[in-house]
């Protein structure tokens, strides 16, 4: 059961506000490993994604000439950034957006509370995503000009690690037989995308932007996946392998499986000398709710610490499918008791501080058919890759045009809705915070700060190397004013009742909060 007064004592603060106008910086890979810069030094460390799949109203939600999406609403997204901070969470999933939608005020919000995200370049409409029974139908100027746009609007933000360039595509025998070739020529040109638009832009802008992939829990089929999307291609003008492997993973039930039941222990010999990063991209079996989330200490922190980078619960709001960690009525947000089970299994797994020169280059195999085939019969392994249309190569040498380009903006007004003794701006409207354990309820209070430690500010210039195959240079240079700001402590406070409805409003807000690096 939910232990309220833990939930009350809880100190949440993530770090004080140093100065505004701050950028995360942007993330790299040295062998298997994601490394987060550091500020003051030349030596980074490893970054293990805590994340959550954050895609409110479900992929279904998206159709057709939208005028909003999941990160267009910058009161939503500071609400959902203040709980998710209190989580502990630093990364998200995205799965579907508009990429012709202004979504600066969301990313610049997510970006203050030290939140990375990734994003699905796919949707579910017709023609924006691979048809995995007949790829080649869809490999045209058409997908691929989404797939381009998506990377178009996002590129510019300095706190996006990458893209997911397929979610699934290969789940099963008739799909492993034709999709493969098709996934890694998709790869090759949104690589070349990238590395032509990153020449083409002002040097000071200049990063490393990841591609990967999200594999299914096909048992079968994952290892032949990533060894085929991961291996070398000799002679390659652009290279047409992965830069990070997901792996949607249900095999750990809480309360049901253990470390030997779940299957756990063939993902340290699968993936062992890996020579990109792999992570959970979905994790959390909800076969007995609530979750208990073992696998996060026991697994993901315990045994295979040294193979995952962590990995992204499936998911943040409650959807028909019950893997919700809160549900969002109108804009009361209740947080059930998994959203506390995760953060306190966060707590436990005592994750570890890992410096970058502590760590080995894994450097890919080189392709072998035969070897692939072997893993699986109906696999494949075909590197015969099909070559881009000339629509596809113009678009890929003179870049995709989106109605908005990403920037990092002013958003004083929305951090300083959940931070603490401040007041609120006219006309916004703070969320209700509400704990639940089922048969109890209480008003809970969420504070939003910025940890200025991974932040970079005033026209500072932090530059790291990157051992992953290039697909820009690997110099980072944030540009950005600054002016002073206070600090601030947030922490959760409770007020318990049984079976009641006495929601009280967050809202007490802080003092000054700076806008952000706009990263050009």
């Amino acid at each position: 059961m939910l232990s309220f007064k833990s939930v009350a004592s809880t100190l949440i603060a993530l770090g004080a506000l140093l100065q505004p106008s701050q950028a995360l910086l942007p993330l790299t890979i040295k062998g298997n490993r994601f490394i987060q810069p550091s500020i003051d030094s030349d030596e980074g460390s490893v970054f293990f994604i805590n994340g959550v799949d954050y895609q409110i109203g479900g992929s279904s939600d998206y159709t057709y000439n939208m005028t909003s999406d999941v990160l267009t609403d910058a009161q939503v997204c500071a609400r959902d950034a203040t709980a998710l901070q209190n989580l502990g969470v630093n990364t998200i999933r995205i799965y579907t957006i508009d990429p012709d939608l202004n979504h600066d005020e969301c990313m610049s919000i997510f970006n203050s509370a030290g939140i990375y995200v990734i994003l699905d370049v796919n949707s579910p409409l017709g023609g924006e995503s691979l048809n995995r029974f007949d790829p080649g139908s869809t490999y045209n100027a058409w997908y691929m000009s989404r797939v381009f746009k998506v990377i178009e609007s996002f590129r510019t933000y300095s706190n996006v690690i990458g893209f997911f360039l397929g979610n699934e595509v290969i789940n099963d025998e008739k799909s492993a037989g034709v999709d493969p070739m098709y996934l890694r020529a998709i790869t090759r040109d949104a690589r070349a995308y990238i590395q032509n638009r990153m020449k083409d832009d002002n040097s000071t802008a200049s990063r490393d932007i990841f591609v990967g992939y999200s594999a299914a829990d096909e048992l079968s089929l994952r290892m032949p996946t990533f060894e085929y999307l991961t291996c070398e291609l000799e002679d390659e003008e652009v290279d047409s392998s992965i830069e990070f492997f997901g792996l949607n993973s249900y095999e750990w039930c809480s309360g049901v499986s253990t470390w030997e039941s779940s299957g756990y222990s063939k993902l340290v010999t699968g993936f062992n000398e890996s020579s990109v990063p792999v992570f959970f991209s979905e994790y959390g079996c909800n076969k007995q709710s609530p979750r208990t989330f073992d696998e996060v200490s026991e697994g993901i922190y315990g045994p295979l610490i040294d193979v995952l980078d962590g990995g992204l619960v499936y998911e943040y709001a409650e959807e028909p499918s019950n893997y919700g960690l809160v549900d969002i009525d109108d804009n009361t947000i209740t947080l059930y008791e998994d959203y506390f089970n995760f953060k306190d299994q966060l707590v436990k797994a005592k994750i570890p501080t890992i410096n970058e020169t502590k760590l080995e280059d894994y450097h890919a195999p080189k392709c072998n058919s035969s070897l692939i085939q072997a893993m699986d019969s109906s696999f494949n392994a075909t590197f015969d890759l099909p070559q881009a249309n000339k629509d596809i190569k113009w678009m890929i040498d003179n870049g995709e045009s989106v109605q908005h380009v990403g920037k990092f903006v002013n958003v004083d007004k929305y951090l300083n809705m959940y931070a603490s003794d401040g007041s609120i701006a006219s006309g916004l409207t703070t969320a209700t915070f509400v704990a639940s354990s089922g048969k109890e309820s209480s008003t809970t209070a969420l504070y939003l700060t910025v940890d200025s430690k991974n932040l970079v500010n005033n026209k500072a210039t932090k530059t790291s190397s990157s051992s992953a195959k290039p697909t820009s240079t690997s110099s980072t240079n944030v540009s950005s004013s600054s002016t002073s700001s206070s600090a601030t402590v947030s922490s959760i406070s409770t007020a318990s009742h049984k079976n009641g409805a006495d929601h009280v409003q967050v809202g007490a807000v802080a003092g000054f909060f700076g806008i952000l690096a706009a990263l050009i």
